[in-house]
């Protein structure tokens, strides 16, 4: 059974498109420009109307915004700003305007810091931070009261490999602690920290491919046509297994090489 999911919806590139997602799922969406990912995010969360397509534990989202819901679905997209000039604002403003008492907001201050690894930036000024401290400031801030689903929209296409697979490994966290997690994605190299995630590759507002992560990926004629890029190991382990040289994707090079010379 789904959590939240989609039926029939025929918007934009969609056309009687259909998906669901389970709970404590972690779900990557990823295409090319203009394949419908900030769109489905956007339905998804109900910021789109779509005439009861879209549904959350069996009830519809037409009338999502203003509702208790968004106590359970939080939205991220890449135009986020902020009300507050330092971090440790920012994330107790949702908790006081949800009254918890002083002792409750200061541990899941302290909680939430430790889980997106911003401790070390509480107290600093926002507009001194670099775009990846912004985006963990965000997500605390949106997180911190423990919504059950996170729409996340691209949120690594400015980040480099290390704070890429820093990120993903978050992600990787918040589904372990019963969060479920669908994100969209313009590169697939992130999509190579996930674990338990499932990837769906969209082209022009339909799936043509999903499931585990490297068993996509190995087919890498599928990838070229959405218009995508392998990830330089995963696309050298596949040309290598197409030779019979190796029978997995290796991410690791030293391995791969041991493997091969072995």
């Amino acid at each position: 059974m789904s959590l939240l999911e989609i039926s029939n919806l025929t918007i934009g590139p969609f056309n009687k498109f259909s998906l669901g997602f389970k709970a404590n799922s972690f779900s990557i969406i990823t295409g090319s420009n203009n394949s419908g990912k900030t769109l489905l995010i956007k339905v998804l969360s109900g910021l789109v109307s779509t005439k009861n397509k879209v549904l959350y534990n069996d009830k519809a989202l037409e009338n999502y915004l203003g509702t208790t819901l968004n106590k359970d679905i939080v939205v991220i997209l890449d135009d986020f700003s902020f009300t507050f000039e330092t971090v440790i604002d920012e994330i107790r403003y949702p908790l006081e305007q949800s009254e918890y008492d002083d002792t409750m907001i200061n541990k899941l201050v302290k909680d939430i810091g430790k889980d997106m690894k911003i401790t070390n930036i509480l107290n600093k000024n926002i507009a001194e931070l670099n775009f990846y401290e912004k985006i963990r400031v965000v997500l605390a801030a949106n997180l911190v009261s423990s919504p059950k689903i996170l729409l996340i929209d691209d949120p690594a296409k400015f980040l480099n490999r290390y704070e890429k697979e820093e990120l993903v490994s978050i992600f990787n966290h918040l589904q372990t602690m019963g969060m479920t997690i669908i994100m969209t994605s313009s590169s697939l190299e992130e999509t190579i920290y996930t674990v338990n995630s499932t990837l769906y590759i969209l082209d022009n507002g339909k799936i043509i491919s999903s499931g585990d992560i490297f068993e996509v990926l190995s087919n890498d004629s599928l990838i070229n046509k959405a218009g995508l890029e392998l990830p330089f190991m995963v696309d050298l382990s596949v040309k290598l297994k197409y030779y019979n040289l190796v029978d997995k994707i290796f991410l690791n090079p030293v391995r791969l090489v041991d493997t091969i010379w072995k």
